[in-house]
């Protein structure tokens, strides 16, 4: 209804009154603005430290656990923010010390950080307590570093800080506690390597309270050493022990034969019940024990007189090397060839001193399957050590020469002629090739036709190694026997030095047949008179016929 230019004038007026109306009821707001949003806050953290980790036992290295908690104290408030930041610790960093109490620091200055009102943890503490520390209340004095802002002035245009650092030492309270406590105070073993032993470990009680179903457990820390049986570990009942009062703990140990001379840790823990009835276990006891070399011996002054087929002997000196005395040691002989036995396989011996010596003696039967050869033999002693333990040492090895077989006796005759038809005493000797002395050798002669025997036993009363004796056989030949060499057998029945009886093999001596030597005329000159004899007669004969 209006026109163009009338709504365009209508429209400016509008703006305009619009503006001036702005500008003038907008300097009071403007000023009221910048009065509410202005000021100061003003307050400071308030840190207090606490611990949770309050007993601690004599002697052990132990963590201390604190907390830091943050009250903030706001003297004059604001916006949160401002708050916020004035109860804040900022960079806050804890400082342990022992003070007056009997312990040692291992941590350093631990940093915790900003700290804002509430409750914030703190990295573990290490610590040592002395070992004879006395039971009792200590302080331990903590000391904080932080920064912080003591007040914030602000308006529209920011806020201005005033900012300062504190260093303050609190103190927590610890206890150490008034109970049992344990220590080592002394031990010894005589374990060798290779074989049992014991260990003996004397502990006190030098805590200030009594333990009751107080037990003790020892663990090895090695594969090498045992108890018992083969375990890792053992343990002792002990019952009630005062304080003041000492236990000497024993155990069992064993050591491998391929243990380490060295010594070697094992770890002792006393479990108990406490004054309150509450199960308690110390802290680990180490407990060295240094084991002995292993028991050992030697041989010296080996001789051997051994051969197949025949009994021989050996003879050693065993020698206790050390490092202890054994008793009633028994040297065992061993073989591991078929061929070879022994009539006993076990010396025994005095008890041994570490040095002294004893000859062993053995009789060693070689047979005659056996084989002419450097032949490997050990001995082993078992014995009984400190303990009364049968033990047994390592193989000592030796090596003997078999040598080849031969005959026991030499055989030959010393009139080795006898004519055909004829008749005579033969005389055989018999020497001893052995090394025996030998009894009652009994002769036995074996002959074929054409020679024969009416007599063909002999004995020789003894004879020595070495020693030839003889004996005579009835010997003939037949008329018919021609001129050679004929074979006579003989094998011998005897008696040994330790009473067996055995017979030989049978021994073959060349017997000579010669022809007569008799006055009548030679075979051939009567051979030949008969035969003339027969033709003069067929002769005749056939004449007559005629």
């Amino acid at each position: 209804m209006f026109g163009r230019p009338l709504r365009t004038a209508l429209l400016g007026a509008f703006l305009a009154c619009l503006l001036l109306g702005s500008s003038v009821a907008g300097v009071a707001p403007v000023g009221a603005q910048q009065a509410g949003n202005s000021g100061q806050v003003i307050g400071n953290p308030e840190l207090d430290v606490f611990t949770n980790t309050k007993e601690f036992e004599p002697g052990t290295e132990a963590t201390l656990r604190l907390g830091v908690s943050n009250r903030g104290d706001v003297e004059q408030g604001g916006p949160s923010q401002y708050e916020q930041r004035v109860t804040t610790a900022r960079g806050l960093t804890v400082d342990a010390r022992a003070g007056s109490a009997p312990i040692e620091v291992n941590t350093g200055t631990v940093g915790v950080g900003n700290v804002p009102t509430g409750t914030s943890p703190v990295d573990p503490i290490g610590i040592t307590v002395s070992d004879d520390a006395d039971p009792g209340t200590y302080r331990v004095p903590i000391t904080l570093s932080y920064a912080y802002t003591r007040s914030v002035s602000y308006d529209a245009y920011g806020a201005e800080y005033r900012d300062f650092e504190r260093e303050e030492t609190q103190y927590v309270t610890v206890r150490v506690r008034d109970q049992a406590r344990f220590a080592v105070v002394n031990r010894s073993t005589s374990a060798q390597v290779g074989s049992t032993g014991s260990l003996s470990v004397t502990v006190e009680n030098v805590g200030t309270r009594a333990a009751s179903e107080a037990s003790a457990t020892a663990t090895s820390r090695s594969d090498e050493l045992t108890f018992g049986s083969g375990s890792a570990s053992s343990t002792a009942q002990l019952g009630a022990w005062e304080p003041g009062e000492r236990r000497t703990v024993e155990y069992v140990v064993g050591l491998a034969d391929d243990a380490a001379l060295r010594e070697y840790t094992v770890d002792l823990a006393v479990d108990y019940t406490d004054h309150n009835g509450i199960a308690r276990t110390s802290q680990t006891l180490n407990v060295g024990v240094d084991p002995r070399a292993e028991q050992a011996f030697a041989l010296d002054d080996v001789s051997t007189s051994l051969r197949v087929g025949e009994d021989g002997t050996l003879r050693a000196t065993v020698v206790n090397t050390g490092p202890d005395p054994v008793r009633d040691p028994v040297v065992r002989f061993s073989s591991n060839d078929p061929n070879v036995h022994v009539d006993s396989a076990e010396y025994a011996l005095g008890d041994l001193a570490p040095g002294e010596r004893a000859p062993v003696s053995y009789t060693v039967a070689v047979s005659d399957a056996a084989s002419a050869s450097v032949q490997q033999f050990t001995l082993t002693v078992e014995y009984r050590n400190q303990r009364g333990d049968v033990e047994r040492s390592d193989g000592l090895t030796t090596n003997a020469e078999v040598a080849p077989q031969r005959d026991r006796f030499v055989v030959a005759v010393a009139n080795d002629t006898v004519r055909a038809g004829g008749s005579r005493a033969l005389t055989v000797r018999v020497t001893n090739n052995g090394d025996e002395p030998l009894r009652n050798v009994e002769a036995k002669a074996f002959v074929q036709d054409p020679l024969g025997s009416d007599d063909d036993e002999g004995i020789v009363p003894s004879l020595a190694p070495g020693e030839t004796d003889e004996f005579t056989i009835a010997l003939s030949a037949g008329g018919s026997a021609l001129e050679k060499r004929y074979p006579v057998s003989v094998d011998f029945q005897y008696e040994l030095p330790d009473g067996d009886t055995e017979v030989s093999r049978t021994y073959t001596v060349p017997v000579t047949v010669a022809q007569s030597s008799g006055g009548g005329p030679p075979l051939t000159l009567v051979g030949g008179a008969v035969l003339v004899v027969a033709v003069v007669g067929f002769v005749l004969w056939r004449r007559r016929r005629e």
